[in-house]
């Protein structure tokens, strides 16, 4: 049987993908119609809250189409999200939806997701500093975060800020030990420019690097977690 793919909007830059969902353009019930016309089965990639939000319509939607639409909430978001979108595409066709689904799940159990940010209003609207929290930030330091399972790591490291992008490679090289590595990495409007080099050489240093993406930051993240910040995900093959 022939797979689509939807993918919720979720803070990804590709606005152009005909097969990503946005919610102030189409509903999402219309979105799986249009694929659902198309396709046997539709397979919907969808970030889990506070990221995001419409994972209970979804699994409605699941109930209606049985059988047919194939859902798969994640708690990855912004490059983990795109990661596992741009590997279920490589994927289809090529395997059944189930192993599809088992490829997803190993990506989000072997890959690492790093936030860091030097925003701590922002960081503060989402509860996520601790006491003391906001006066390290304004010393110079980046409040450096870890998806561990359904949630980011509390309290997050400090993170001085030329070393953020060398903490990012340092962390991913050590967890991956020499395999092939795929990174996604969102850079927000205010991050330092010399950031991209330094990510551009940590990565080649640390890792066995088979593809890497580097992207602006959406408006949607940088409102949630701050323009002066960086956000990736890595997984080995």
């Amino acid at each position: 049987m022939e797979l689509g793919l939807l993918l919720e909007r979720g803070g990804l830059s590709r606005e152009n993908d005909p097969f990503i969902w946005d919610p102030i353009k189409e509903s999402l019930e219309g979105a799986c119609k249009r694929l659902l016309a198309l396709y046997d089965r539709v397979l919907l990639l969808m970030t889990r809250p506070p990221f995001g939000a419409h994972l209970a319509l979804a699994e409605a939607l699941r109930e209606r189409y049985p059988g047919r639409l194939l859902l798969h909430a994640t708690p990855l978001f912004g490059p983990g999200l795109q990661a596992l979108h741009e590997r279920a595409e490589e994927l289809l066709g090529k395997a059944e939806p189930e192993d599809v689904l088992a490829e997803l799940r190993r990506m989000e159990r072997e890959g690492r997701l790093y936030l860091a940010s030097a925003d701590p209003e922002a960081l503060g609207r989402q509860g996520w500093l601790p006491p003391g929290g906001k006066l390290v930030m304004r010393l110079g330091f980046h409040a450096l975060f870890a998806l561990e399972g359904e949630h980011l790591r509390l309290p997050p490291l400090p993170v001085p800020e030329g070393q953020v992008p060398a903490a990012f490679a340092e962390f991913w090289g050590r967890a991956f030990a020499g395999r092939p590595v795929r990174a996604y990495l969102n850079l927000g409007k205010a991050a330092p420019p010399s950031w991209r080099r330094a990510l551009e050489e940590g990565l080649k240093a640390h890792l066995a690097l088979q593809k890497a993406r580097l992207s602006p930051m959406p408006r949607d993240l940088q409102e949630r977690i701050g323009a002066k910040s960086l956000l990736g995900f890595a997984y080995p093959l």
